[in-house]
């Protein structure tokens, strides 16, 4: 009785450690089985909402975006936000504008774009997952460059 326990308790230990490593050092797709998950984390200035309303913020309008890549960001297990990184062009939203050929200079910056908002951030998430590259920000805020929370090519977009 005692050789079986202890045989037992042997095969526990290798089989809990064996996982604990696998689970580590394997990496997983978004749609496979996951044992772990590293999850990005971003903290954002929190009042960013209230910079947006209160004057904190200048605008760009009418961006027309080329995404070139893009992160999720999750809180609580639930979607926060997206980063696009993204060279944009301002458009006449008057005129007919060129989806399929964006007419981006090859000097232009690439920007990051925090989507914010749990809806519209779900929905631009499916979109991408489905392949769409472009983007139109009707009004994308950024700090002041005397703003404590300001960084150059850094922009938000709430909907």
């Amino acid at each position: 009785m005692k050789k079986n326990s202890i045989k037992l308790l042997f095969t526990l230990c290798v089989f809990f450690v064996s996982f604990n490593i696998f689970a580590k050092s394997t990496s997983f797709k978004a749609d496979s089985i996951l044992f772990t998950k590293k999850i990005p984390f971003e903290k954002l200035p929190e009042n960013i909402e209230q910079d947006m309303k209160n004057g904190s913020m200048n605008y760009i309008k009418n961006q027309q975006c080329l995404i070139s890549t893009y992160r999720t960001f999750y809180k609580d297990s639930n979607l926060s936000h997206i980063n696009i990184y993204a060279a944009c062009i301002e458009v006449n939203p008057q005129k007919k504008i060129n989806w399929d050929h964006p007419q981006i200079p090859d000097n232009a910056e690439i920007k990051t774009i925090h989507i914010l908002g749990k809806e519209y951030s779900k929905s631009l998430l499916n979109d991408l997952k489905k392949g769409k590259s472009t983007f139109f920000g009707e009004k994308l805020g950024y700090y002041k460059s005397s703003h404590k929370n300001y960084n150059p090519n850094e922009y938000f977009y709430l909907k």
